[in-house]
């Protein structure tokens, strides 16, 4: 055999172009369901629909991958979960291109909803996929390094994606990432190494995953805390002017200091979240909570910079280190619990952002703020009372 494919075959069954190959993926499932924000009113003109409509496609992606996250692992049995990454990407790519080539809103909101369906599957599997394609030692660092890519779809894919449609159009911007979808799916094929498990996932899975207390913990603290989240974060825009005097042009710099700062506490949380994963959680929730509340006493836009800064940290490792408190938790039952996970981490998206259009609309950004900042030290407070009980556990 020559030396260079030996090499190849090497280098792919380290894992690690496959964990890259992975990161690329969830970069382009999160850019694809977040565009539509980032060109809604380029959107609702050209298709004539209202703001609304056209808005409903990122509640439509969202909830339909929130079902196909709770249901991947028993849908698809004992397939070679590669395969069925590869399946998800394709699938998207053709649902964005359908999306691009849209002349009406009916078409535009059928084709997000099936865009939903492969962007649920990859988040599902993701976690699990990049676990076990590394040695177990590993493990963490491979899963913090795919969810870089979620990261970085924040920070990169949708502020790129928006400047597509506004200097071209809004079609060119879903074609761009349909055909990177396309090209993802290839090279997930080439780079992964089968995956495959030997036992068929029923709904009884998630209930044995369920029953495991740290496990069951860590969805709560899922739900709470990412319901929070996005309470806040939709409306940050806003926030930043009303609490901190920011202009509209200075919006954008502030949140791509968070997004950075994010990408940076993604990566950075390997380390302890593979020796300490509980203490890593009380971190992310107490950074988190500790970001939201300065900014809302911030006053002036350098304090407000410091709020982003520490908001973004500790927010960017929220997803990657709840993930991780899972699997490690789950153990046999490690892929029905990270649906679990998955499922109830997009479940949440939609209803923070729901319930801060609730708030606001029925009282102020300040109130918005506040109910966030509550959900967020009542997550801290959740993970603070589980540690003292095992600890007491663990001093009988």
């Amino acid at each position: 055999m020559p030396r260079s494919v030996s090499s190849l075959r090497e280098l792919r069954d380290s894992g690690w172009p496959g964990v890259v190959a992975l990161a690329v993926g969830i970069f382009a499932m999160v850019t694809v369901e977040e565009l539509p924000i980032g060109v809604l009113t380029l959107i609702s003109d050209d298709l004539g629909a209202s703001k609304g409509a056209v808005g409903l496609g990122v509640t439509l992606a969202g909830a339909v991958a929130g079902v196909m996250g709770l249901s991947t692992s028993v849908v698809i049995g004992t397939l070679d979960r590669r395969l069925v990454l590869v399946v998800a990407l394709l699938l998207v790519s053709a649902a964005t291109a359908a999306t691009a080539a849209a002349q009406n809103v009916a078409v535009y909101l059928v084709a997000r909803l099936i865009a939903g369906l492969g962007i649920g599957v990859f988040w599902a599997l993701i976690a699990i996929v990049a676990s076990r394609i590394v040695r177990p030692e590993r493990a963490a660092l491979a899963t913090t390094v795919a969810f870089t890519g979620a990261a970085a779809a924040t920070i990169l894919g949708v502020p790129l994606g928006t400047w597509l449609g506004t200097t071209w159009t809004w079609h060119t911007a879903f074609f761009v990432l349909a055909a990177l979808c396309l090209v993802t799916a290839g090279a997930l094929w080439v780079l992964v190494p089968r995956v495959l498990v030997t036992e068929r996932f029923t709904f009884d899975g998630y209930r044995h995953a369920w029953s495991i207390g740290p496990v069951r913990l860590a969805l709560f603290v899922t739900a709470v805390l990412v319901v929070a989240q996005f309470c806040a974060y939709t409306y940050a825009s806003p926030a930043l002017q009303e609490f901190a005097g920011v202009s509209e042009a200075g919006v954008g710099g502030m949140l791509l200091l968070m997004g950075v700062a994010g990408l940076i506490g993604n990566v950075g949380s390997a380390p302890i979240m593979r020796t300490r994963p509980m203490l890593a959680l009380l971190l992310v929730t107490t950074g988190m909570t500790v970001g939201v509340f300065v900014l809302m006493i911030s006053g002036a836009p350098i304090v407000a910079a410091i709020a982003m800064t520490i908001w973004g940290l500790f927010g960017g490792a929220m997803a990657v280190v709840l993930q991780h408190w899972v699997l490690t938790s789950a153990r046999h039952y490690a892929e029905p619990a990270a649906a679990l996970d998955s499922g109830i981490f997009n479940f949440a998206i939609a209803g923070g952002a729901a319930l801060g259009a609730l708030v606001l609309d029925t009282s102020s950004i300040h109130a918005v703020y506040v109910v966030a900042a509550i959900g967020m030290l009542t997550a801290t407070l959740m993970v603070v009372a589980y540690r003292r009980r095992i600890t007491r556990a663990a001093a009988r």
